[in-house]
């Protein structure tokens, strides 16, 4: 009975360690932060599926947060327009629910952010192990 017991205990703790590397159904952020300058706004807008964020324009320096939890295929797209005339225009892909996009783009999942920074040349996102910051998109 005692064998039993272990074998149990040594294969549950197993079972829990690999839960926890799933990437589904894990709590993930999405963070957008104007970096743009002259104090110059930025229009965002993010949908997933049939759901939409309201417009938001963020002043110089102000980010926007997204929380979600990740779904088999999870996509989380963003449309970006650059002020003050709203005409530069930015579609990037703030979120794929692949463990590929969030180790390549975003840098992994600590500390579970992907986090992006619209500038005056285009947008950018920052991988998180490094600390740096890549070029994505060109403003179109």
């Amino acid at each position: 009975m005692g064998k039993i017991l272990v074998c149990f205990f040594f294969l549950f703790f197993i079972s829990i360690q690999k839960i926890n590397s799933i990437l589904i159904f894990r709590n993930y952020n999405i963070e957008v932060l104007n970096h743009l300058g002259g104090k110059k706004e930025l229009k965002i807008n993010c949908v997933s599926g049939n759901r939409e964020t309201k417009i938001d324009f963020l002043p110089s320096n102000v980010k926007m947060s997204l929380k979600l939890t990740v779904f088999p295929k999870t996509l989380i797209w963003c449309n970006l327009w650059k002020g003050p005339d709203f005409v530069q225009y930015a579609k990037i892909d703030a979120f794929i629910g692949k463990e590929r996009f969030i180790h390549d783009v975003c840098g992994g999942r600590k500390p579970n952010v992907c986090f992006w920074r619209a500038q005056e040349d285009g947008i950018y996102v920052r991988n998180n192990a490094a600390g740096t910051f890549k070029f994505m998109y060109k403003w179109g």
